[in-house]
């Protein structure tokens, strides 16, 4: 409550709940303190603290290094702050961009999640089915409008690393379940966890810059300037990658901090080698004709500065100034030569322009910078190779798919399924508040939260079998010595039911899709082909199905 007064000032008539609302107790799927004791084990999982850790394995490092390549950071909050400007730069952007659309792609019904019910006996009952997908709609497609915060909730998250949201409740009739979810800025967030377990006791929110950690929830209560929530408050969502400890958590871009850094590096070295060595130079040669050394110097330094600088004329102030004159180098100069050909002479030396030519060093880091990020080479090799992109969409190719872009659609489903795992524990706490996860006895593992995939892959991998299946079973269908039933079973991989059902199939297929008559017989349809037709469909094998082979049953295709 104390955040509350910091805010906006005490007054008497101001009636709240603090942020750390009671209400939520019980209502997630943490487990009980006591359950967390009796299965926490001997261990700790926090090695900085145990005495003597964390001082150590400290040497003295090169001080460029750590500044300009490999920076260690004080807090959570420089980090993320050094990761939103890498975000900034347009290769980790475009490739942040990439991630977040297929991330989030919508189904045939633009819908980005979906409830599964995975239970069988809660399947059987329709009415109970229909008020889970009701409450569901209801919850993310009405209330959350989960279509429209994806985007920047799975931005944040590979920028960040994490992304924190808060629950919402109308505190006054919480058995409306959950409301709305607020995204919290990731700098001003701070959990105190068990290292024993690993389990987050409360979050904090700091509402002032650097501000001092408390010691205690009691201390942080008491403290105006942070907010207090229970963990059942509180989504949270991190990378799932940590470093000493667990309030230390690496991000998406950490691995491609140290080839950002140094191609960034090269990038600016070579544009400062592009502007003082390429511009071509003038090599005056100054005729001193039998000069002493030191008369032949200051003769040279004497047209050296007729040259560059030039007596010139100030309108505004109307005075004389004796200032370089850098478009003088842009000027003819005429220069008096003696008959046998002596006098001055001015020569060019050229410039160094290949450094924009000659980029091989710098397409070697923006590849290792890429690698880091996980994203597929064959996106990228055509804009260094000065050759047009390669067709990723239609083609004649669509059915090959590079190791690359296998890899990255696994690497966004397996991050999409923290999305899913989180928001599905949104949805039962939502139950739990409307009371119908009591009612219908609803467990974690009853239902899931599904995603759509970041690419189709997964069936174009599936049609390339299915070719591969039919073109073993046409290639032995025609052997004698194999019974097609068998190999339908094994090549297609079809059951009992699906050969039956075929079956029946071919048989009707001449009553449902008869061929057009030949032109000239539309009078001959008559009783012949009804006839035939009947002829034909009295075999064993029914209308339309290929002739049983020699040797082979019937009975067996069946």
């Amino acid at each position: 409550m104390a955040w509350y007064d910091f805010l906006r000032g005490k007054k008497d008539e101001d009636v709240r709940l603090d942020e750390s609302m009671k209400v939520f107790v019980g209502k997630g799927d943490i487990p009980m303190k006591s359950e967390v004791e009796a299965t926490k084990g001997e261990g700790v999982e926090d090695y900085m603290l145990i005495s003597g850790y964390g001082s150590l394995g400290y040497g003295n490092l090169n001080t460029f290094y750590n500044r300009y390549i490999n920076k260690v950071f004080e807090t959570e909050v420089a980090k993320i702050i050094e990761y939103r400007k890498m975000a900034e730069y347009p290769e980790i952007g475009d490739v942040i961009e990439d991630a977040v659309n297929e991330s989030t792609l919508t189904d045939n019904n633009n819908r980005v999640f979906s409830l599964i019910i995975t239970d069988n006996k809660l399947s059987e009952n329709k009415n109970v089915i229909k008020n889970l997908y009701k409450e569901f709609d209801d919850l993310f497609y009405r209330r959350i409008e989960i279509d429209r915060i994806i985007d920047d909730l799975m931005r944040t998250y590979y920028i960040d690393g994490r992304v924190y949201y808060e629950r919402i409740i109308n505190t006054k009739a919480p058995s409306q379940g959950i409301q709305a979810i607020k995204k919290l800025p990731s700098e001003t967030m701070d959990y105190v966890y068990d290292p024993m377990t690993g389990q987050i006791l409360y979050y904090y929110q700091y509402l002032a810059p650097n501000t001092k950690r408390p010691i205690n929830r009691e201390e942080a209560e008491k403290d105006p300037k942070v907010v207090v929530f229970n963990p059942e408050q509180i989504g949270y969502i991190n990378y799932g990658i940590y470093g000493r400890t667990k309030g230390e958590v690496y991000g998406y871009l950490e691995k491609a901090r140290v080839p950002y850094n140094q191609l960034k590096l090269l990038e600016t070295s070579v544009i400062i080698y592009r502007i003082i060595r390429a511009p071509e130079r003038f090599v005056f040669k100054i005729d001193t004709g039998n000069m002493p050394k030191d008369k032949a110097m200051k003769f040279v330094e004497k047209i050296k500065t007729k040259f560059i600088k030039r007596q010139t004329y100030d309108p505004q102030t109307g005075q004389l100034s004796q200032e370089p004159e850098v478009l003088s180098i842009l000027e003819n100069f005429f220069l008096p030569q003696s008959a046998d050909g002596r006098g001055s002479s001015i020569e060019t030396v050229g410039g160094n322009p290949a450094g924009f030519s000659e980029l091989d060093d710098i397409y070697y880091f923006a590849r290792k910078l890429y690698r880091a990020l996980k994203y597929p080479a064959s996106r990228v090799t055509a804009g260094q190779e000065k050759r047009e992109a390669e067709i990723v969409v239609g083609g004649s190719h669509t059915g090959e798919i590079s190791r690359d872009e296998v890899k990255w659609a696994k690497f966004l489903e397996k991050h999409q399924k923290r999305f899913c795992d989180e928001f599905k524990d949104l949805f039962l706490m939502h139950l739990a508040f409307r009371g119908l996860k009591k009612q219908y006895g609803i467990e974690k593992d009853m239902l899931t939260i599904n995603m759509v995939p970041p690419s189709h892959y997964k069936e174009s991998l599936e049609q390339g079998f299915v070719e591969v299946r039919h073109s073993n079973y046409n290639a032995l269908a025609g052997n004698q010595e194999f019974s097609k039933y068998f190999l339908m079973k094994k090549y297609l991989g079809w059951t009992d039911e699906e050969i039956e059902e075929n079956i029946r199939c071919l048989k009707d297929k001449d009553k449902l899709f008869q061929p057009p008559p030949e032109p000239g017989m539309e009078g001959e349809m008559g009783s012949e082909e009804l006839g035939g037709e009947k002829e034909f469909g009295a075999g064993e094998t029914g209308a339309g199905s290929p002739a049983p082979e020699e040797g082979v049953p019937v009975e067996e295709i069946k």
